[in-house]
């Protein structure tokens, strides 16, 4: 083993050490890289709260192998004292194996006591880290962190416009925010479906035409699916026309989703474009169609879930005994 010289500030905490974490301590200040990963490793599988100053001085190793180690060994140990550290690692001189690990760890570890420590990393030129901070203010929830992330929602990073569009929704009591809208153009297919998600939870007036105009109009089927799910969630009656065309979808997730979105909202004039799904090739839109043929009390919506009680697959049959038995009620 090289020789292993303990930093001045570490001095009493390793006189205090249990004795079989004394030498894997030591190991983690020797020149020797060999040496460092051995130290590492040990600590990890003994795993003692003893050990988290020397782990998190580790984090300032040469060797990324030696970080993620240590940061693995922090996650599991679980200190508070930890966090900042980790937080340091997610800055863009690390490795993405060191990133994505850190990012684990914090998600675990941060609280509301840290918001304040996460907004302030914002503010720091790093696009990496920003993203992985966005991530983080998701498990805080809170309202404040608003003012500090809307700036994002107008990066020329796409990731950090597609983490700030779904960290909103994360936000406890956001119900209003107009600059959000403006992402449902946004160029990336990737923002605009996280986009549509979150205007579900958001109550502007201009809420619904912008769902409805993207689930009619988008290119991306991924995108126009995404805002029949929000459209199910809002429920409004002045919907029911746009979900109707749509359940004529090419795609037959879309034409899934705005049946699931049309269902508590159907009306027997739209039982002729309804009915004609309970045909379709795949059998999640065919169970879709006829549990929204349930809430048609016609004779032609009869028929046709009469019919469909021979279909192939078992879901679509319970589907259609359950709208007829609702018609009769």
């Amino acid at each position: 083993m090289t020789s292993s010289v303990i930093p001045q500030d570490l001095q009493s905490q390793f006189d205090d050490l249990d004795d079989e974490l004394i030498t894997p301590v030591e190991l983690l200040f020797s020149e020797s890289l060999e040496d460092r990963l051995v130290g590492v490793v040990n600590l990890q599988h003994l795993c003692d709260e003893q050990t988290v100053p020397f782990l998190i001085t580790a984090l300032g190793d040469t060797s990324q192998k030696v970080i993620l180690t240590a940061v693995t060994s922090l996650w599991e140990i679980a200190s508070q004292l930890a966090v900042e550290p980790l937080m340091a690692c997610l800055s863009s001189s690390y490795s993405s194996k060191v990133r994505a690990e850190a990012l684990m760890a914090l998600k675990e570890l941060v609280n509301q006591d840290h918001l304040l420590v996460l907004l302030d990393k914002l503010s720091i030129d790093d696009d990496l880290l920003q993203n992985s901070i966005l991530v983080l203010l998701r498990k805080i929830h809170d309202i404040q962190a608003l003012p500090y992330i809307a700036p994002f929602l107008e990066s020329k990073f796409e990731h950090l416009r597609l983490a700030s569009i779904v960290t909103l929704r994360y936000l406890n009591q956001l119900t209003h925010f107009p600059p959000a809208l403006a992402l449902a153009s946004d160029p990336s297919i990737e923002v605009r479906k996280e986009a549509m998600l979150t205007f579900a939870h958001l109550d502007e007036p201009e809420v619904l035409a912008v769902l409805l105009q993207s689930l009619l109009e988008d290119s991306s089927w991924e995108v126009r699916r995404n805002a029949a799910q929000a459209l199910e969630r809002k429920s409004d009656p002045s919907s029911a026309g746009a979900l109707s065309s749509a359940i004529s979808d090419q795609h037959w997730q879309v034409r899934k989703f705005s049946l699931r979105a049309l269902n508590p909202l159907v009306a027997e004039q739209f039982a002729p474009k309804i009915i004609p799904l309970l045909c379709d090739d795949y059998s999640d839109v065919r169970k879709e169609a006829a549990l929204a043929l349930g809430g048609v009390n016609s004779e032609q919506a009869k028929v046709a879930l009469q019919q469909s009680l021979s279909d192939a697959d078992i879901e679509v049959r319970i589907a259609s005994e359950k709208s007829l038995s609702r018609q009769k009620l």
